[in-house]
């Protein structure tokens, strides 16, 4: 009652509690920015244990069995470039994601991009401080990935429906398939390492009679992407020089 009939102990009061409530908010607002950080470097962490833990399968170790003197350094075969996200869709058929690397910092088209738990895209347009990536939930991604335990391989691709799921096509019946194995890209990408996880069998149905029609809970949240890698690969050009003089001869 003081407070309500008396105009000064009214604004005393109104003022108190604003103070009160401020304090309260700022502290909330302060705890969210730091729960928010520690998942950011939650994700950085993974990232780079990922990364660790793949390390020796980016290395190219020439076969020395042939040679009396062996020699135990290995050439790596692949560089990455770290970026960071600065616009993602992920309720299009045809998404796109931008990062903060372009041609200044080493980036080109046709270029790998993995996140901390597998594959992302690749990429497929630079401009000097950004690049554009085509990512695995794109109606135009393609990509040739196979069983880890028996290296069945098969054809990724999306189907536009969810950003968490994707299709795998092409896997006979003879294959054996079980709900939870795990996907990864196989050796036949002119772009991804081979070994990168992509995801794991979510779903199977029997097609046309040959082929089985497998969904694939894929490894990568897009909802949540933040942090990225761009894969160079530091042996495409010999590579592909030697399959241009080849394909020259026939």
């Amino acid at each position: 009652m003081l407070f309500r009939n008396n105009y000064i102990q009214r604004i005393a009061f109104v003022k108190a509690t604003s103070t009160v409530s401020g304090s309260i908010y700022e502290r909330i607002s302060k705890w969210r920015d730091y729960l928010h950080l520690r998942e950011q470097n939650r994700q950085l962490l993974d990232e780079n244990t990922l990364l660790r833990a793949m390390l020796p399968q980016f290395f190219y170790e020439p076969d020395t069995s042939r040679t009396f003197y062996t020699d135990t350094s290995s050439m790596r075969r692949y560089a990455f470039i770290p970026a960071k996200v600065v616009n993602n869709t992920v309720n299009r058929q045809f998404n796109i994601v931008t990062i903060d690397c372009g041609r200044n910092q080493g980036v080109a088209e046709d270029m790998a991009v993995i996140g901390p738990d597998g594959i992302v895209g690749i990429v497929y347009g630079v401009s000097e401080h950004f690049a554009s990536v085509l990512p695995v939930i794109n109606r135009n991604f393609k990509l040739s990935v196979k069983f880890r335990k028996n290296h069945h391989f098969g054809s990724l691709s999306w189907d536009g429906r969810s950003y968490k799921h994707a299709t795998l096509n092409e896997i006979g019946l003879h294959a054996p398939v079980e709900i939870g194995d795990t996907i990864v890209v196989s050796g036949f990408s002119d772009s991804f390492p081979e070994g990168v996880p992509v995801g794991v069998v979510n779903k199977v149905e029997q097609k046309d009679g040959s082929f089985y029609t497998i969904e694939v809970l894929l490894a990568t949240d897009f909802r949540r992407l933040h942090r990225v890698s761009v894969v160079e690969d530091l042996m495409k050009t010999e590579r592909l020089e030697l399959e241009r003089q080849i394909n020259e001869m026939q």
